[in-house]
């Protein structure tokens, strides 16, 4: 059982049991600070992937798939990051969205 003063990874009723424990397992709040940290390091918006490639670095540790895009999201929505544009490129070549940190987020 988490603390409920540590808020948990999001999961979508009808998730097997095992996304459930991945969830547990995520701290939002050091996840998000990493992600802040390594926009921080950064003079150019960059694609969630790369982002997440430096991250993992920083922390020598593999982060699920969806570990930095969902850390993204939510730092978009509290005004910490911005999403530029849809310029970037995944690593299969398609368009993709590029982020960087908000003024705001710069302060913090």
């Amino acid at each position: 059982m988490s603390d409920s003063n540590i808020p948990s990874a999001p999961t979508r009723r009808g998730d097997p049991e095992t996304s459930f424990e991945a969830a547990e397992k995520v701290d939002v709040n050091r996840m998000q600070e990493e992600t802040i940290r390594a926009l921080a390091g950064l003079s150019y918006p960059v694609e969630e992937w790369r982002l997440q490639e430096l991250v993992e670095k920083r922390l020598g540790c593999r982060l699920g798939d969806s570990t930095i895009r969902t850390r993204l999201s939510e730092l978009v929505k509290k005004g910490l990051v911005e999403l530029v544009d849809r310029e970037g490129r995944s690593r299969t070549g398609h368009r993709c969205s590029r982020y960087r940190l908000a003024e705001v987020g710069v302060a913090a």
